[in-house]
Parts: structure tokens; sequence; C-alpha cells
């Protein structure tokens, strides 16, 4: 584990490129990756991996582990990468519903939406606990999320020279039936080999074959489920009245630091307390207020 001095800044993480000769692929779009998955399963290992630099904290220490999502970049293959960490789904040091709303309202990380979703699981057969993230994956995101998935099976050392294909065609009937729902199929991932870049190549294959599937369209809002898609239109269109005013919050914290990593570590901050406060107010939008009507009433007459 590198140490803390050694952490990437975000600016550093935005240029640092794996392979420096950059082809014409340079201006293609961004390759949008977010990772999901269940605390110590790997997510953060495996975005170091395909990076190949620490561009996130893998220590397993509760006060160190991924509590917000956070975005690295590089270049694979002169591909253009973003890669996209989020927090555990399981009941592990925040309540459940902090993490689902952590990673639902983290929008500039990935807009106008990611182009595809690693699973990230241990090599095994599947655990109640993995059924139990599958079906919270597609409360959150909605069935259409599985067309947008490559399962991502670490601790890959395991196989001891066994033939991925074999290993799954071997497993338990309900892991083959969800790779089978997932358009992306799987792949085989050996975190402690950071230098099988080969490996990395693979995965970038089939995350390019998906995004073909797909149109090369990203994860649009409109297929998130009703409750979550009118929340996310509410919150994009807070944050895109507000561009003006976080531009100049931008702006005053560039003349206010010179320290880069510190700027940096500031506007992240900026950046998840408007979201914060844009979903706040998209699942509670305050009362119009009503103007008072008085109305007077004639005299009633009193009959005898």
């Amino acid at each position: 584990m590198a140490s803390e001095e050694s952490q990437w800044t975000e600016t550093e993480k935005e240029t640092y490129e794996l392979d420096s000769s950059l082809g014409s692929e340079a201006e293609a779009e961004e390759l949008r990756i977010m990772l999901l998955g269940a605390r110590g399963s790997g997510k953060s290992s495996s975005g170091n991996t395909i990076l190949r630099c620490n561009a996130f904290n893998t220590d397993m220490q509760l006060s160190r582990v991924t509590q917000f999502c956070e975005r690295a970049s590089g270049n694979i293959n002169s591909r253009p990468v973003a890669i996209i960490d989020t927090p555990g789904l399981n009941k592990i040091n925040r309540m459940e519903k902090e993490v689902i709303r952590e990673i639902m309202k983290s929008i500039s990380l990935y807009k106008p939406g990611p182009h595809v979703f690693l699973l990230i699981q241990p090599v095994g057969n599947l655990t109640n606990e993995d059924k139990n993230i599958h079906k919270l994956i597609q409360n959150m995101f909605g069935k259409k999320v599985w067309n947008y998935t490559v399962v991502l099976f670490t601790h890959g050392d395991r196989l001891e020279g066994k033939i991925p294909n074999d290993v799954i065609a071997s497993s338990d009937k309900d892991l083959r039936d969800f790779i089978r729902t997932c358009s992306g199929g799987f792949v085989f991932f050996n975190n402690k080999n950071m230098e099988n870049f080969e490996q990395v190549t693979k995965l970038l294959e089939k995350i390019e074959a998906l995004v073909a599937i797909n149109g090369r369209s990203c994860y649009k809002t409109s297929f998130y489920p009703s409750s979550e898609r009118k929340l996310r239109e509410k919150q994009e269109k807070i944050l895109e009245e507000r561009q003006e005013e976080i531009a100049r919050k931008e702006r005053e914290l560039e003349e206010n630091h010179e320290d880069r990593e510190e700027l940096e570590r500031k506007k992240r901050e900026l950046r998840r307390e408007e979201e914060e406060d844009a979903r706040r107010l998209a699942e509670n939008p305050p009362r119009r207020k009503t103007l008072a009507v008085n109305l007077t009433r004639a005299p009633s007459t009193i009959r005898s």
C-alpha cells in the first residue's frame, strides 16, 4: 500500500496517461466506467490496476475506505478512460441509504452517464449478499443496467492455471444465470500483478464491444426507475441553473488558493456541497407560498 503522501492529486489523476504516444483515438470520447460492488470486493484495487497507478485508496481500515464517489482518468492504449469508484454496497460504517444516495447524487463525475458498469466481486459462487447487492443495483439504476454491465472477478490469482471459461462452466447455476444476464460477459483480474497489462487490454476490448452493441450510447437518465429519473432531472436542472454561480465560486477558490492540491480538494468539496444541496431540493422542493384570501361573508339573516 502506498503512503498517503504518494497518493495522486486530482490534477495528476486527470492528466496521467498510461500510453504517452497518443494516436488518432485521443480525440475520441472518454470512456466512463463506474465500479460497483461490496466493500472489500476489490473495487479500488481494480481501478488502480486499470490505470496502473495508486489513484484510489485501498486501505481496508474503516476510516480509509471509499466514502465518496471518486474519479480518476488516464489513457489505455491511446483510449481516454475515466474510472468512477463508489462506496461499498453493504452495511459497513454507513447506513445503506446514505451510500445509495452518495452514488446517485454524484452526477458531475460521470455526466452525461457511464458507458459501462463494472460489477466487482471475488471469484466464487454467488452468496446471498451478492444476490442482495444485484437486487439493490437494479433498484437503483433500473432493469437496463445489466445491458451495460461487465462482471469483473477479482482474485484471479486463484485460478492457478485454470481456464476462466471452465471455472464459470463448473460454477453454480445462479452464477451462470447471472452472467448470462449481463451483456458484457465477464473477465478475471489479478490485482496482485499490476504489471500484467494484458488483462487490462482484454477488459478494454470487452468494454469497447459492449459500447458498440449499445450503439455507443451511455447509460441515460431515462433508463432509471421513474422515481429516481424524476429526481435526477430536477437535480440536473437545479445544477444547470447554478452553473454561473458555481463557476464564480471556483474562480474565488483559484484566487485564494495557490497550492494546487489544496485547490483541487476545495473544488471537490464545493462540487459535493452543490450536488448535495441540489439533491436535497429535488427531494424536498420548497413549498410555494400561497396568498391568503380573506373571504368576507355577508351577515346572515336571522329568521324568526
